[in-house]
């Protein structure tokens, strides 16, 4: 993105790309999937994607910065928070920790399309987990409904928003997402 921007592109146009073709990766879908002239492109090779040593973290981040890349943050966290809501019925639990790679994802897409140059300076002088992805080994997760509710009262609930509290304090704190 940032040598296409040299070039002359728009900067938020092309981080909107970068994103959107290292989510469709991420996520396993080929780019034909979108972009039938694809099919006759070379395949990447697998490549297993780990942030913060997790392989479901870049999934919660890409996807959610994609979509507050494309749409806005509140549709992205909204939708982050849906999937969560949905786990805890009878997926995964509800998780904070995926909520924070969320959170984080869609800060870096609002940056990603706020201030395009600067991001791609950002991610240009390097980036490593700990300046995208705030630290969550102590958040609550993999959560029923039942105990979610129980331990944090539901969505919009005093000791739930207060847990998203901390959580966006810690996506703030990001060198690379202020």
């Amino acid at each position: 993105a940032r040598s296409r921007t040299a070039a002359g592109g728009d900067a938020a146009t092309e981080n909107r790309a970068a994103l959107a073709v290292l989510t469709l990766f991420v996520n396993g879908l080929r780019m034909d999937s979108v972009l039938p002239s694809a099919k006759t492109w070379a395949r990447p090779r697998p490549v297993r994607l780990l942030l913060a040593g997790r392989d479901d973290f870049p999934q919660h981040f890409l996807v959610s910065a994609t979509l507050a890349a494309e749409g806005t943050g509140p549709l992205s966290q909204a939708i982050g928070l849906y999937k969560e809501v949905t786990d805890s019925r009878g997926g995964s639990g509800f998780s904070f920790t995926d909520m924070a790679a969320n959170r984080a994802g869609t800060r870096f897409g609002e940056l990603a399309v706020q201030d395009p140059v600067q991001l791609q300076s950002a991610v240009a002088r390097g980036v490593q987990d700990k300046d995208l992805m705030p630290d969550a080994s102590d958040l609550p997760e993999l959560m029923p409904e039942p105990e979610f509710n129980r331990r944090f009262g539901g969505v919009g609930a005093p000791d739930y928003n207060a847990m998203l509290a901390v959580i966006d304090r810690r996506v703030q704190a990001l060198p690379a997402l202020r």
